[in-house]
């Protein structure tokens, strides 16, 4: 008979794997930093777009800059066709993360600037995968429960947004 053994993953706990200006994890102090900003803080004072805003761009909006990403993310919040056809083909027991990793190549396969790799671009592709990832969460989650998914309405903010398409009402 085989000898069976608890062997305990601890992955890379402790291990510097990289340097980035992005987000400071201290797992030992429990603190998470976003460009300089304790995520504690953002959390009670920021709305999901501002801190889009501050990792995309490395310093939190102005107002009218706020406006203007809002505006960005609104336009682009609506997935192709493709990428719900593929959601309803999937065994509902697919897990959220598998189901995410799906989508993105069918999402890039239509993104206008697939081949361009310039640092505008990259920008932009951001942007429109900041704007399609919650409505693809919420489409798959009603999906595997056998219901309708819910398109995105411009009249509400991204967080707003995202609770209408996941309850749909």
């Amino acid at each position: 008979m085989e000898e069976v053994l608890d062997i305990k993953n601890i992955g890379l706990r402790g291990v510097k794997v990289a340097d980035t200006r992005i987000s400071d994890v201290n797992g030992e102090k429990g603190t998470l930093i976003y460009r300089g900003y304790n995520i504690v803080d953002l959390a009670r004072s920021s709305t999901f777009e501002e801190v889009s805003f501050l990792l995309l761009n490395d310093r939190l909006p102005t107002r009218e800059e706020l406006v203007s990403f809002q505006k960005e993310l609104t336009s682009e919040r609506e997935v192709p066709d493709a990428v719900l056809v593929l959601m309803r083909m999937m065994p509902k027991s697919t897990h959220p993360m598998d189901m995410l990793q799906a989508s993105i190549p069918i999402l890039a396969s239509y993104d206008p600037q697939l081949h361009d790799e310039t640092k505008e671009a990259n920008f932009e592709k951001a942007i429109r995968l900041i704007a399609k990832l919650p409505t693809i969460v919420a489409a798959w989650d009603r999906i595997r429960k056998g219901l309708e998914p819910v398109h995105p309405r411009s009249d509400l903010t991204h967080a707003g947004n995202f609770l209408l398409m996941l309850l749909g009402a």
